[in-house]
């Protein structure tokens, strides 16, 4: 079973050098492809000179992930097409833990697993401490193996694999989406509607990301307009101005629960990211109104 790893970049030459550096796995016939999405930072040059053995293609202008990682899954050559981000770096039996999905469930259509902070941000980081909350509370990504549908963990395309005719069989990521927010999920669901199932496997890949404020709120911002998109496109219009001045409301009204429930701090950071996700959808629902 030969796997192609697809990685999307645009203007992260080094963070890709530590996912690159990170990407040698322990799997016998697996092949790395790097889509650079039109970086003008030397992207190519230093894949060329310090990764020979990656695949690297180059998409003039920038047309955003989702076009980039179709453009992987053209020139793959695997049966099965993994993915992660620029931003990540993947333990070395990644790919081996996603092989023995297929092997051990041979009806799934994809499989995928988790991604977290590295282990010192989260004793003390509270952004990292968020997005590990999500992660294992809110979408339940936990330590065994799950099998299912939409609710399933797996999907993410930091840490997520598919076979490479299913993603031809559902045309691949919709390339409307033009964020890093909610093309995943989209073709996810797509998936699932034709009644193919996805496995989640605990496996961790570490996200390198900076977890600071400003990253922290550019990146939740970014999944509320995501959700935009998401949303025009199954109920076929943006967010109405109501529905988001409810939305908002109802953010603010669930901090006081969470203070109970979650502490201070981490019902604090979740309010943030609420509200940066609220002002992603306020700024996208203007912006296709």
């Amino acid at each position: 079973m030969r796997i192609s790893l697809v990685i999307p970049t645009h203007n992260r030459k080094d963070l890709l050098r530590c996912c690159l550096a990170a990407a040698k796995q322990d799997y016998p016939d697996y092949e790395v492809i790097v889509v650079d999405d039109g970086s003008t930072d030397g992207t190519g040059e230093m894949v060329r000179r310090e990764f020979p053995q990656v695949h690297y293609i180059r998409q003039e202008p920038n047309r955003g992930p989702a076009a980039a990682r179709n453009r992987g899954i053209e020139v793959a050559t695997g049966e099965i097409i993994a993915f992660t981000d620029d931003d990540c770096r993947l333990p070395p039996d990644f790919l081996s833990r996603l092989a023995d999905g297929y092997r051990h469930y041979p009806e799934v259509a994809g499989v995928g697993g988790y991604m977290e902070a590295p282990d010192e941000l989260l004793q003390s980081n509270p952004f990292a401490q968020y997005e590990a909350y999500v992660t294992h509370r809110v979408y339940h990504a936990g330590p065994e193996e799950y099998c299912g549908g939409f609710e399933c963990p797996a999907g993410g395309t930091n840490s997520m694999s598919y076979r490479k005719r299913v993603l031809l069989e559902v045309g691949g990521f919709d390339e409307s989406f033009p964020y890093a927010a909610g093309e995943d999920a989209d073709l996810k669901w797509r998936v699932v509607r034709r009644g193919y199932r996805l496995l989640y496997v605990p496996v961790k890949v570490v996200h390198l990301q900076s977890y600071d404020f400003l990253h922290f709120w550019r990146q939740y911002r970014r999944h509320g307009q995501g959700a935009v998109h998401f949303e025009r496109k199954y109920r076929g219009r943006p967010p109405s101005p109501p529905r988001l001045a409810l939305r908002l409301a109802a953010r603010w009204v669930r901090w006081l629960p969470d203070l109970f429930r979650l502490g201070l701090t981490l019902a604090t950071v979740k309010l943030l990211a609420e509200l940066a996700d609220w002002q992603g959808q306020w700024k996208e629902a203007r912006r296709r109104r």
